[in-house]
């Protein structure tokens, strides 16, 4: 019986406790927004060593970036990732809850993905997601180890992201305006004025204030900076043969007790 316990718990920690060896990493997203205010596009996420800078407060906005944050496509966000992070974990997160269209989150939405990730060298993660409605709004970290999830040892340490109003960015490439916003009806997101600015930050929505949006309701819950917009969590799912042999301890450490 103690082998078994061992084994049990040996197993237990390779699935991400205290281990370098992949784990599978459950990452769920869900829009706190009021129910009348900001969607939010599916969310672009990678793992990596913590070199992958996505952008820059201050400078503009890469094409990687500024596709996120202009019509939610992580496309060039993902390429970027893969070249620059060739053991990388990457994929995107829809809504499957409270969803919209191809996955968008409407307020009250929430969607999961679950990733194989090595804690050895996709320690850090990274993501972005268009806010709309919007020209260029977007969320994401600023930083290649802004978000830890494993530390040097392998120990999983991460802990749930709040974002707020203020955490919202302003991409700096787009004219703000319901022309060419995207989330608007009767606007069309293709449509572009060039700002020609840098990447900050902005929970600035006036300027979008009571527009119908494609879901049926009227943009009238703009977010403030101390107000939810969305909430990111991460949790270590244990390997189904830890789980098993774990029962199987503790079932015979319950026998051994009645003996």
């Amino acid at each position: 019986m103690r082998m078994i316990l061992g084994t049990a718990i040996a197993l237990a920690a390779s699935a991400g406790i205290a281990s370098a060896q992949p784990v599978q990493l459950q990452v769920t997203v869900e829009n706190l927004s009021s129910s009348n205010g900001t969607a939010l596009s599916p969310f672009t996420v990678g793992f990596h060593d913590g070199t992958f800078d996505a952008f820059d407060a201050g400078t503009a906005a890469g094409a990687g970036i500024q596709a996120v944050a202009e019509s939610g496509d992580g496309t060039q966000y993902l390429a970027d990732f893969m070249a620059q992070q060739p053991s990388g974990v990457s994929g995107t997160i829809i809504a499957t809850t409270g969803g919209f269209g191809p996955g968008i989150f409407l307020p009250g939405g929430s969607g999961s993905m679950t990733f194989v990730v090595d804690p050895s060298v996709n320690r850090f993660f990274s993501f972005g997601s268009m806010v709309v409605p919007s020209n260029d709004r977007f969320l994401g970290n600023d930083g290649g180890m802004d978000v830890e999830l494993f530390d040097a040892g392998g120990n999983f340490v991460g802990q749930d992201l709040m974002l707020m109003g203020s955490d919202i960015w302003d991409a700096g490439s787009e004219m703000d305006g319901t022309f060419g916003a995207a989330f608007i009806v009767g606007s069309d997101a293709g449509d572009h004025i060039a700002q020609g600015g840098v990447v900050g930050h902005s929970s600035d929505f006036s300027v979008y204030s009571g527009a119908m949006t494609p879901a049926g309701y009227d943009f009238v819950d703009l977010p403030m900076d101390g107000g939810a917009v969305a909430r990111i969590s991460f949790a270590v799912v244990p390997a189904p043969g830890a789980v098993a042999l774990l029962g199987i301890a503790g079932l015979g450490v319950r026998r051994r007790r009645r003996a």
